[in-house]
């Protein structure tokens, strides 16, 4: 069968990357790596030969990702966390921002967490409720999403990571979780504004679903449900902590004191922008 030598289409797959991505270069390793089963590193030590089968591949992944298709989804998997996680069309690719939201989390929820209680609401890949799961072994876990396929892809992530202290139900926000209580909510809304889509990068319009990035007004439409109807879902001293648009700080603020919580703040994310807000039920 002809083969091709790995650097002749590493090199073939970094010009026609040229201009979609910031590292061409990489991606079109990691690329030929996915189609050719061989560990990208080894690009650098030796050059492979690669069987038109493999060849096929790559070059397909190389047209997906011009076209400007996220490489999460191509390679089918993210990183995220301690986690290696499973993605697919039915979910959001996890942001490394989002990481801060389970910083946060664990800050209030101690280490021997016997008989804590957790929700993630809208859990999509299940990135955060797993992270959280595996962190804090000896709590239980909740995680919702309206997705029925994303929910079975969340169950599937986490088998994969060997969380076993987690529990998925179909819900559309709180809506399934009657007299339920929880020591900690974590949720990242939508929270873009759905008139506002012009202004987004095209790629995560045309790939991602719109039911996770949008929202209607002004994207506020799921802050201000989530956030009116926590109160009931709370323990005592419990926390609700969400994430939200760099702008949207001073309204979460604003509402979580209209709605009774108490020892509001917000936060920076790692880009040094404010997009987590959490507050606490009073004692």
């Amino acid at each position: 069968m002809p083969q091709t030598a790995s650097n002749t289409l590493i090199e073939l797959g970094s010009k026609l990357l040229k201009g979609v991505c910031e590292s061409p270069r990489m991606e079109a390793e990691i690329l030929l790596a996915k189609a050719s089963k061989i560990n990208r590193i080894d690009f650098y030590k030796q050059v492979f030969h690669i069987d038109r089968n493999q060849e096929k591949m790559f070059n397909q992944s190389i047209e997906l990702r011009s076209n400007g298709m996220p490489m999460a989804y191509i390679l089918g998997k993210k990183d995220f966390w301690s986690l290696t996680l499973h993605i697919d069309k039915n979910v959001l690719i996890p942001r490394p921002e989002s990481e801060h939201l389970v910083e946060r989390a664990l800050k209030n929820l101690p280490e021997k967490s016997f008989n804590c209680k957790i929700l993630e609401l809208g859990t999509g890949s299940g990135a955060i409720a797993i992270s959280l799961a595996k962190e804090r072994p000896n709590a239980s876990v909740i995680a919702t999403d309206i997705s029925k396929r994303a929910l079975s892809l969340a169950q599937h992530n986490a088998l994969e990571n060997n969380v076993h202290n987690i529990e998925f139900i179909v819900s559309d926000w709180f809506q399934e979780l009657k007299k339920m209580k929880f020591n900690s909510i974590v949720v990242n809304p939508p929270y873009i504004d759905q008139n506002n889509k012009t202004t987004y990068d095209e790629s995560t319009l045309k790939y991602e679903p719109e039911i996770a990035l949008f929202a209607k007004n002004k994207g506020r439409e799921s802050i201000f449900s989530i956030i009116k109807d926590s109160p009931y879902f709370l323990e005592p001293a419990g926390s609700l902590i969400i994430e939200h648009g760099f702008d949207q700080s001073k309204y979460c603020q604003g509402l979580m004191r209209e709605f009774g919580l108490v020892n509001i703040m917000s936060t920076k994310d790692y880009n040094g922008h404010i997009r987590i807000t959490e507050g606490f039920l009073n004692t």
